[in-house]
């Protein structure tokens, strides 16, 4: 008799979809009698653990709209609050967690010491209202901003530093990255006193 082959087709949902919506890979050849069967691949481990945190988002300034710091961040440390409007856009959930929240609308609140070098004693709060896939409010985060970095490029970044304390994605660190950085020498001349936010926030 010959022997029988048994062809394992995985179905693999893409990341960030529906639960719904997946995609088929195409059917591997059968292979013939007497050859060895190779296992399959497996992602490499730098890629999945790039792709781990609960929710990644674009972050930016609405137009006209930048966040403000009062007084402006000089070149010296000193008390600084900060408040503004963030937007949240193209959102997507790394370990499949969240993946209805897609946008958001942040309200910013912090204060700390901060210069152009560095931001001290962060705390403050920012409310985030969440949008699913159809552009309506699913939710409403919390979170709860905490920094202390002595030494950053982007001392703006530690406002935005934290942990959702309540709603969505509870218990999660909150990470933002903005970009291109105020440059040191302009700071420290001109000081700091609005900024254009264009970056990423990560939870998780």
């Amino acid at each position: 008799m010959k022997p029988t082959w048994i062809i394992a087709a995985a179905v693999a949902a893409p990341a960030f979809t529906t639960p719904h919506a997946f995609t088929t890979p195409p059917a591997r050849p059968i292979p013939r009698a007497g050859t060895a069967v190779r296992p399959a691949a497996t992602a490499h481990p730098r890629a999945a653990a790039a792709d781990r945190s609960a929710l990644t988002c674009a972050v930016s300034s609405p137009a006209g709209r930048p966040l403000t710091f009062s007084p402006r961040i000089g070149l010296t440390a000193k008390p600084v609050s900060a408040r503004g409007n963030l937007q949240l856009t193209g959102c997507l959930s790394g370990d499949g967690s969240a993946p209805y929240l897609r946008s958001g609308w942040v309200t910013l609140k912090s204060v700390g010491r901060a210069s152009c070098a560095s931001a001290r004693q962060v705390h403050g709060t920012a409310r985030i209202t969440w949008f699913g896939l159809d552009g309506r409010p699913v939710g409403t985060s919390e979170v709860r901003t905490r920094a202390d970095r002595p030494a950053t490029q982007s001392p703006a970044d530690s406002f935005l530093t934290g942990t959702v304390v309540s709603g969505p994605l509870d218990r999660e660190r909150v990470r933002g990255t903005i970009t291109p950085a105020m440059g040191l020498l302009a700071c420290a001349t001109g000081g700091l006193g609005t900024l254009s936010a264009a970056g990423r926030l990560t939870f998780g």
